[in-house]
């Protein structure tokens, strides 16, 4: 049975069955991971306040093994380097946790990308700076881009699945659950 540590930032929370739950990481050693977390949507458990997006925790995996098999959470604790920030009340950054959990894949480390989110929630940054210095570091420049259906300059949003950028009106053709806005 393999065992991970790492330092994390929950992206979201899915219920699964009557009080489990599904819990996407991003981690400072593995990436992105997907695990199952046990008994959490309980009143009486421990994990829950700490499972929840925006949160940076400590935490600690093991590999399942059987019907089952995966990732599974077996402890975690807030992360004390986060201790006096208001990173849980950002909820204007959620669609930039959202966008992570979209667009990453499981198990990529990405150091640069670690870094840079650990230095946007220890300040208070706009969300739009910190959406357009996302897009750079992970290769897509917003100051380069034009619209792709209409050629424009003024780019309002990036569609991570189709990898590109469009215009405020070319945009809102498109469901907002797929964009970032910039």
């Amino acid at each position: 049975m393999r065992e991970l540590y790492s330092k994390a930032l929950v992206l979201e929370r899915k219920n699964a069955g009557e009080v489990d739950g599904i819990i996407s990481l991003f981690t400072e050693d593995f990436g992105k991971i997907v695990a199952f977390a046990k008994s959490v949507r309980k009143p009486t458990s421990k994990l829950s306040a700490h499972l929840q997006p925006l949160t940076f925790i400590k935490v600690r995996f093991i590999q399942r093994q059987g019907p089952r098999d995966g990732w599974a959470i077996v402890d975690c604790l807030y992360d004390d380097d986060f201790s006096g920030l208001d990173a849980p009340r950002r909820s204007d950054m959620l669609p930039i946790v959202g966008f992570l959990n979209l667009f990453l894949f499981e198990f990529q480390t990405d150091r640069k990308l670690w870094a840079y989110i650990r230095h946007v929630f220890s300040r208070r940054y706009e969300y739009s700076d910190v959406a357009k210095g996302l897009l750079v570091i992970m290769g897509f420049d917003p100051a380069k881009a034009d619209c792709l259906s209409c050629h424009s300059k003024e780019i309002a949003a990036f569609h991570g699945t189709d990898q590109i950028f469009l215009c405020s009106s070319c945009a809102s053709k498109l469901p907002p659950d797929r964009l970032l806005y910039l």
